[in-house]
């Protein structure tokens, strides 16, 4: 199962598509995660709700995730700077994440 995320521009198109696997998925929650630390990144814990993480939002949970990736293993520390990068792209203005 994937937590799939759409990360869109202004307009509402899909500029990238995300999906979360059950083992990055896995990798982030199921450690000492402290909700309190990451509240952005804590939505996503949630496989059975959707999710939207507003412009406001994504400095945010670029920074948790920045955080948390030298936590991480490290076969996937790439996945996390992959994420990182994507969310840094300047036309990213909203994402909506959904349990396939």
């Amino acid at each position: 199962m994937a937590l799939d995320c759409y990360f869109k521009d202004r307009a509402g198109l899909i500029v990238y598509h995300y999906p979360i696997n059950d083992s990055l998925h896995k990798s982030i929650f199921s450690r000492n995660f402290q909700a309190i630390g990451f509240p952005i990144l804590a939505r996503l814990k949630d496989y059975y709700n959707d999710h939207i993480i507003s412009v406001d939002e994504i400095p945010i949970i670029i920074n948790e995730l920045q955080t948390l990736k030298p936590q991480m293993p490290e076969q996937l520390q790439n996945n996390i700077a992959e994420l990182i990068d994507l969310l840094s792209d300047v036309r990213i203005y909203k994402i909506e994440c959904f349990c396939d």
